[in-house]
């Protein structure tokens, strides 16, 4: 039992030391405050500064333990300073609950000693102090801390995890694009990325073009002799010493143009010495093959057509007069010699360094007309040159460039909507405050309960181990003070289960502040008696000044409102008078405050890792759209399986395939025809599409498609697909189409390094292009193995013997619908 009756003592002991006898410890404790202002103010800084404030940290603590070793009698404005010194470092500290666990029980451990060993008041006094102290750091340093801690590193994790996969995603965007642009020029790539459509045709004229198309002599010849990864090393090493000016490789063909999306003036010039070199290549000679190869190159200019059509399989292509020409003399051309047109020819500057020869040779086109060219064979230098030749710069790390920038400004315009406001901490953007608050909704209900329930154990052990003072002679009875004081938290509690979160936060700092101005009261009738009002009413406060997180303005509003209250009422009570109202009272406020000033830094903390998440969110969402829709364009450009094992650093795939079915179709197409192709070749793709089909490449007018590359060959598809193409160019007013059909084993894979694309090789591909080259109009003609597996939907006539280049003599069949064949007795049939 507390022994109240000696008045006397008592008000000797509520009087206390001196103002002078305060002086050396608060002038002590004042310069390791302001320490602690500065280096816990920026704890959330770079990790240099958080070295200072570590530093802060331990000599807090051996303060902590020097101050409980000091016998002295206890000092009650210096203990009130030491623990809300320590409060502030816990709340400085907020990101690492361990440290923020071990710096309160260090403070309690050591208050209990002081207070203990140097105290002379009662014992239930004492012991209500303690748990008072102890409770708040229950509540506040345990509890509040923890849930603050746990928020903070689940939004850090989240900003890492986030951070990580916008990484990953760009990391994998970035590949695609490199891809991209090895297949498309960046003007052609550009607005490939940007279409929305499942569909895509841009078709661009060009003047003044010059086209070099190349084959190699030889090739069918020794595919049927090599392996697939010797043929697909040997045309990768050769074709990617060319890939500089590439448009595409075609099967053993190159095409190469100048002066089309880079632009160049002595494009006629430049492109014929790369057909000297070319005819030159030490690869041809010396190679892993051990074959002596040579070439045939055909030269044009003229005006083109770049650009890319169709909605699956489509490739970047030159069509137009300028490749029909060059087309037409490379296969008239004698192995290792260039043959170049008249007109280009009139184009070169300096004739004289080749050797040359003027030439006349009949040709016939792509419609079968006959008619004789002047054009020009050429062999070589005459006299050796030193050309400089500058490198083409790659465009892919431009793109990339570009692309980082429209992110950056995307980011930043985002940004803009998380600026916040000085005044009160909100977001500038009232929807994204909203949004905020809505996402922090259980956060800031977990706290402020923890908050509300820390009010309320501090109130029920003041009433328990204050009623000593019940009996007491007080200006005013006590405990009503304490069963007001239980109401406000009381309230807060059971608005958390009912109230949005903004009204909820209003309430909860108007509730908190009436409980701090309520306990206030009972102070103020026992400060006769009890000399710990000081410390008291610090511990009051500062469970009160976390409430500033919430709403800056109204939060330091109540909490100066709370001041005001407790200095006024100290001013007409002279024990309240001479414990509180010094000097030094200054430094006890000034710590008070910066306490909230944390406690807004906490705030400013968790919304800033919410923006750097939802600015990670926002990054990940723009890569991983990007990635997405880059990744449905290479899908059109490459067959699923070869695009996965498709890498930036690794672009040689070979793969065998055991039998695929190869079909090739095309049509004589004229100028007047151009604006009518895409609908044409949107047609056949959908069609390739639905059947299931691989289409392999589109060149000009003619279509490569194959079947078997991921499981049996049906054939019957692409007799169906053969078929829908020739009605298709009906209903466009074309009459004539071919195809040809062939089936076994090939090889597959992609080469080069510039302007990749996935190829088929082998005696079925070359025998499939036969089979439509030699076929009658408008028929579908096939080797006597696809004639024999056709079934029952399909009839097949027997055509004849048909010399087939690099192959023979062949027997051929043609393949007709059903309902359309005429039985004769004498046709052999399959």
């Amino acid at each position: 039992m507390v022994n109240c009756s000696s008045e006397p003592a008592a008000h000797q002991m509520i009087g206390g030391p001196t103002n002078e006898s305060l002086m050396i410890p608060a002038a002590r404790h004042i310069v390791v405050i302001s320490l602690s202002i500065f280096s816990t103010s920026l704890s959330f800084s770079k990790s240099m500064i958080l070295l200072a404030a570590n530093s802060v940290f331990i000599i807090h603590g051996l303060n902590l333990i020097w101050w409980a070793a000091t016998p002295d009698d206890i000092n009650w404005l210096e203990t009130t300073l030491i623990v809300c010194h320590s409060i502030a470092i816990s709340n400085a500290y907020c990101w690492d609950f361990k440290l923020v666990a071990c710096n309160n029980f260090l403070t309690l451990l050591t208050t209990c000693i002081r207070v203990c060993l140097t105290s002379h008041r009662p014992a239930m006094e004492i012991a209500g102090d303690l748990v008072i102290f102890f409770v708040f750091l229950i509540g506040h340093g345990f509890f509040f801390s923890y849930a603050l801690a746990n928020r903070l590193q689940m939004l850090f994790f989240i900003e890492l995890e986030r951070t990580e996969k916008f990484q990953n995603v760009e990391a994998e965007y970035k590949q695609m694009i490199s891809i991209v642009l090895n297949m498309l020029p960046g003007e052609l790539a550009r607005k490939v990325l940007e279409n929305k459509s499942d569909t895509f045709h841009v078709q661009t004229k060009k003047e003044d073009v010059s086209m070099l198309i190349l084959d190699l002599v030889g090739f069918t010849a020794i595919s049927a002799i090599h392996s697939p990864t010797e043929l697909l090393s040997f045309i990768n090493a050769l074709y990617s010493s060319m890939d500089e000016l590439c448009v595409r490789t075609v099967g053993d063909s190159y095409i190469c143009a100048g002066n089309i999306t880079i632009p160049n003036e002595d494009h006629k010039n430049a492109i014929l010495r790369l057909g000297i070199e070319l005819l030159d290549l030490p690869l041809l000679r010396d190679n892993p093959l051990r074959e002596v190869l040579s070439l045939r190159i055909g030269i044009s200019c003229g005006w083109g057509i770049y650009g890319v059509t169709g909605h699956h399989r489509w490739h970047y292509d030159v069509s137009g007069p300028v490749f029909y020409e060059a087309e037409c003399l490379e296969p008239i051309c004698r192995p290792g010699t260039i043959l170049v047109s008249q007109t280009f020819w009139e184009g070169i500057s300096e004739r004289d360094r080749y050797k040359h020869t003027m030439l006349q040779k009949r040709v016939k086109d792509r419609f079968d007309v006959t008619r004789d060219i002047q054009c020009i064979e050429i062999e070589g230098l005459s006299v050796r040159s030193d050309w400089v030749c500058v490198k083409r710069q790659s465009t892919t790390e431009d793109f990339l460039h570009q692309y980082q920038e429209q992110l950056r400004q995307r980011l930043l315009n985002h940004g803009e909507k998380f600026k916040m406001r000085w005044l009160d901490g909100t977001f500038v953007d009232a929807d994204t405050e909203k949004t905020y608050r809505n996402a922090s909704s259980m956060a800031i209900r977990k706290t402020t309960g923890s908050q509300s329930i820390t009010s309320l154990m501090i109130t029920v052990a003041c009433i328990i181990f204050d009623y000593p003072y019940y009996t007491q002679s007080t200006p005013f009875l006590v405990w009503p003070w304490y069963i007001i004081g239980i109401m406000w938290p009381v309230m807060n509690m059971i608005f958390l289960r009912s109230v949005p979160t903004t009204p909820l936060i209003h309430s909860y700092i108007g509730f908190r502040s009436l409980w701090c101005i309520t306990i206030f009261g009972p102070l103020w009738a026992i400060s006769r008696y009890n000399e710990s009002v000081l410390f008291r009413g610090a511990i009051y406060l500062a469970n009160l000044s976390t409430t500033v997180m919430y709403g800056y303005p109204m939060g330091f509003l109540y909490l100066s409102s709370a001041f005001i209250a407790g200095i006024v009422g100290s001013a007409f009570n002279s024990n309240l008078y001479s414990q509180i109202l010094t000097p030094n009272i200054v430094c006890v406020i000034v710590v008070i405050y910066h306490i909230a000033y944390q406690a807004t830094s906490a705030v400013q903390e968790v919304k800033t890792l919410y923006e750097n998440g939802q600015m990670a969110a926002l990054s990940e969402c723009i890569a991983q759209e990007s990635s997405t829709q880059t990744d449905q364009l290479i899908s059109m450009l490459l067959p699923d399986h070869i695009y996965r094992k498709l890498s930036v650093h690794h672009t040689q795939i070979a793969e065998s395939y055991d039998e695929c079915g190869c079909l090739f179709m095309s049509s004589p197409i004229s100028e007047k025809f151009y604006d009518r192709l895409a609908d044409l070749v949107f047609a056949v793709d959908r069609k390739i599409i639905s059947l299931g089909l691989e289409k392999i490449k589109r060149v000009k007018n003619i279509f490569m498609v194959v079947t078997g590359l991921n499981g049996p060959a049906e054939l019957d598809k692409l007799v169906e697909l053969a078929f829908f193409f020739g009605e298709s160019l009906q209903s466009l007013g074309q009459e004539k189409w071919y195809a040809g059909i062939a089936v076994g084993p090939c090889t597959g894979g992609v080469v080069g390094n510039s302007r990749v694309c996935f190829d088929m090789w082998g005696d079925t591909i070359n025998t499939s292009s036969r089979m439509m080259s030699t076929a009658d109009t408008n028929t579908i003609q096939a080797t006597e193995m696809v004639a024999a597996r056709l079934g029952e939907v399909y009839r097949t006539m027997y055509r004849g013997t048909i010399p087939i280049k690099g192959k023979g003599d062949m027997k051929t069949w043609t393949v007709e619908k059903k309902e359309s064949v005429q039985v004769l007795p004498w046709t052999p049939r399959c």
